[in-house]
């Protein structure tokens, strides 16, 4: 029987299985679940602390060259590793992760805040000269995807003043002058994921010198590049000439983070009521138009690259990372309430559940990129669980999480390169959504919390092999206290929120059918529990209505 039957079965017999039983057992099979994302994230992070650089302190680029490498050890590895740390190894977070951020300051920085390659035992810098382009791509790449995410799931830690510093060197360092002003870069690529850090610090802020930087990037899309390139923007821009240096657009990653890019500046422009938003909401909705008529497949999933100048498809397996795209058409019909963009979004929902190849990367394209696609692909999936629930889905998922989860070696690693901090990046993403968001401290490796929602009542259960004290911690909306977001539109590298607790509101909890109050500010900084072996215990959380609260 062939693979893709096999898994069609399973997610029918456990589809079927969940209709059939009681929260209690579905949070319970979730802790599980949440447990060896955890358990086996703890795992990697103890088989990387093994691999820092005796001097520098620093990650290996692969298990084979063990040079840092900006645009990889420190965008795709490390801060993944922070994470892990933060939610089974406090002391690691505390000394080694935040070592690291000290010691990558002290190697790699060469222009202002921006970073370059380093080699190991205090060689210094990979290359003699510094090129710029080089550090340019480099810094960018951590600031997208790595300190954008900490700071999305963490806060305004460390990792937050490091991405601003970097996002504020880009700026003064932008090399290309254009008639609409500077920019850093005549690729998509950076300037969409520069454009995506720029929207989240102007929401923040709303300092002059990340909206005019923004600015100048748009209007340089949306007047000459995506204009001279046939409707789509071209991969690589050539100031000189004015026309395409690259004749391609990537649906995929390494190009579609432009388009992610110019939608959540126009929203942000929506949102904040600037007064630039009619210049540019009509040539958004037509680029969406335009990537839909041409980049999807029957299924109505995107293709992986075309020309735009004759819309040529050169590459039309299914793209990798399906839903990042799909980020900028949810995002289009936030900003135009236009039904065919939301339609789209859950017309490629429903094709990744009647095919789990597109959740099963690997197998389905021919592609074999590893765990790196299967990351991609099954995060896109649940950034949009987390807005369009599907049963059906979740059940797909889960089979194709337990297949990506066993990919892990017996000494921790995945694959044995930078890629393996996606795979810690995609298994706590997992278990956050099978425990809704919480979270327990201390962590233990026989410790299992799943979580079942239902409105506004929230169900854990909490188990152990030996007895255990400490705190359940939850969620809050961290998209509005972390990035004074007012939607919590969907976004590249986001870490979903499930249910969150606002701090200023009362929520009654339940343990065990002991009644309490408790403010949503205390939730947040933990919920004090015991629990012994053998048995689960129950904890209930359910938000008062309200306020007023009395009487009611």
């Amino acid at each position: 029987m062939c693979i893709k039957m096999l898994v069609m079965l399973f997610t029918i017999m456990l589809f079927q299985s969940n209709l059939n039983a009681n929260p209690v057992d579905i949070a319970q099979r979730n802790g599980q679940q949440a447990r060896e994302a955890l358990v086996r994230n703890h795992h990697v992070l103890q088989a990387y602390l093994k691999r820092m650089d005796p001097v520098t302190k620093l990650l290996p680029r692969r298990g084979d060259n063990r040079t840092w490498y900006v645009r990889d050890s420190a965008a795709d590895l490390y801060p993944f590793l922070v994470m892990a740390a933060y939610f089974t190894d406090r002391d690691v977070y505390h000394n080694q992760m935040h070592e690291i951020l000290r010691q990558e300051l002290w190697h790699s920085t060469r222009i202002g805040r921006l970073s370059d390659n380093v080699m190991p035992g205090g060689a210094g810098f990979e290359h003699e000269t510094a090129d710029l382009n080089r550090i340019i791509f480099g810094s960018c790449e951590y600031v997208k995807d790595g300190l954008i995410p900490l700071t999305e799931l963490l806060g305004h830690h460390a990792w937050y003043e490091r991405m601003r510093g970097i996002v504020d060197d880009m700026i003064k360092h932008a090399p290309y002058e254009t008639r609409y002003g500077r920019v850093p870069s005549m690729s998509d690529e950076v300037n969409g994921e520069f454009l995506q850090a720029l929207t989240r610090l102007s929401y923040l802020t709303r300092e002059p010198r990340y909206i005019n930087q923004a600015m100048a990037i748009v209007d340089f899309y949306f007047k000459e590049v995506i204009p001279k390139s046939n409707g789509l923007p071209a991969h690589i821009w050539d100031l000189d000439t004015g026309q395409p240096e690259t004749d391609m657009f990537n649906f995929a990653d390494h190009g579609n983070e432009i388009i992610g890019g110019l939608s959540e500046w126009v929203f942000f422009l929506k949102e904040t009521g600037h007064p630039r938003f009619t210049d540019f909401e009509a040539p958004m909705i037509r680029l969406m138009d335009r990537l839909l008529e041409v980049g999807l497949n029957a299924d109505g999933v995107w293709i992986s690259k075309i020309k735009p100048s004759n819309m040529e498809i050169i590459d039309k397996r299914h793209a990798h990372c399906w839903g990042y795209l799909f980020n900028a058409v949810y995002t289009t019909w936030l900003i135009s309430g236009e039904q065919r963009f939301l339609q789209a979004t859950q017309q490629a929902l429903q094709a990744v559940t009647e095919n789990p190849a597109y959740l099963d990367d690997p197998l389905g394209s021919g592609r074999n990129y590893g765990s790196n696609a299967y990351s991609d692909a099954i995060e896109s999936a649940i950034v949009f669980l987390n807005r369009l629930p599907n049963e059906r889905t979740s059940a797909v998922l889960d089979a194709c999480v337990k297949r990506f989860l066993g990919r892990q070696r017996e000494d921790g690693i995945i694959e044995n390169w930078y890629g393996d901090g996606n795979y810690v990046r995609t298994a706590l993403m997992f278990a956050l959504m099978k425990s809704q968001g919480a979270w327990l401290e201390p962590w233990r490796a026989d410790l299992s919390l799943g979580a079942v929602r239902q409105d506004e009542t929230l169900l854990l259960t909490l188990e152990c092999e030996s007895p255990w004290e400490g705190v359940i911690r939850f969620d809050i909306p961290r998209h509005r206290l972390f990035f004074n977001l007012p939607v919590n539109y969907p976004r590249l590298n986001e870490f979903p929120e499930w249910f969150v607790v606002d701090q200023d509101a009362l929520y009654r909890v339940d343990i065990q059918g002991q009644h309490k109050h408790r403010t949503g500010g205390e939730l947040r900084r933990g919920l004090a529990v015991q629990a012994e072996q053998g048995s689960a215990t129950i904890v209930t959380v359910h938000s008062l209505p309200g306020p007023p609260y009395r009487g009611k």
